[in-house]
């Protein structure tokens, strides 16, 4: 099947489950756009995507799992990371072999008050801008020795997102921001979340993660949302507390041919 090219036809494949295309539905938008392969069965029960933005192509699917094999018989990247549910694994591990998998949860906000959740830092808290780029960088490289730095992280994102932090002395201490955020469709992915290692334990990534929360809120995004391990206990009780929900379970892996 050929590859889809028609941005409305995918977006309305997509929107039969927003808050899981969520991340995909960003891919419709520039500049993601011209790194997103889309495949759709014909009569529009699957489709899958494969985004080259980043240095392993990124695999994301849709529908029902026996019209998916199809469409994942023909691609051809010899290694692929995976986002998918759990009833696709099957289909995959059928065509492939994969590693090591992270179990996840998709949360998507349902509202709440998100004040109180930033008022002990208000003062620290401010946004981050492209200009203090290098600080978050530093931050972020305090988690990667021990594999804790956010993933899928870019200049581009900081330029076009969200992004707010914790300052002290002229470094980030914490910071929160968006893998993607589109006005035009309504939504926003919250990530790249991270506590330097010696200030954890006081709210600060509860703070940063409201103050980014709270401003896609007050820009009237429809669908807010985000990932998390679900070995990680202490973050999801945080998440649920600002208004989280638990929307699905998804993998994160490796495939290789």
């Amino acid at each position: 099947m050929p590859p889809l090219t028609e941005p409305d036809q995918i977006r309305a494949l997509l929107e039969r489950d927003r808050n899981w295309a969520v991340y995909a539905l960003g891919d419709l938008e520039p500049p993601h756009a011209r790194h997103a392969e889309w495949r759709a069965t014909p009569d529009g029960s699957a489709l899958a995507l494969v985004y080259r933005g980043f240095g392993r192509p990124v695999l994301f699917t849709l529908g029902a799992p026996d019209a998916l094999a199809a469409l994942l018989d023909e691609i051809d990247e010899p290694e692929l990371y995976l986002l998918v549910r759990p009833e696709v694994l099957p289909v995959i591990q059928a065509r492939r072999t994969v590693g090591p998998l992270q179990a996840m949860w998709r949360l998507v906000w349902a509202g709440g008050d998100l004040r109180a959740a930033a008022a002990a830092w208000a003062e620290a808290i401010r946004p981050v801008r492209v200009e203090d780029f290098e600080a978050l960088e530093a931050l972020y490289a305090d988690g990667a020795a021990a594999g804790e730095a956010p993933d899928f992280f870019n200049r581009g994102q900081v330029e076009q997102g969200v992004f707010f932090g914790v300052w002290e002395a002229g470094a980030l201490m914490a910071a929160a921001g968006t893998h993607l955020r589109s006005t035009r469709l309504s939504l926003g992915a919250i990530g790249n979340v991270y506590v330097r290692r010696d200030r954890r334990g006081r709210g600060l990534g509860r703070a940063v993660t409201a103050a980014v929360t709270r401003a896609l809120a007050e820009a009237g995004l429809r669908t807010i949302a985000l990932n998390v391990a679900q070995t990680n206990a202490a973050a999801l009780r945080v998440y649920q507390a600002l208004g989280f929900q638990c929307y699905c379970p998804f993998y994160e892996g490796i495939a290789t041919r």
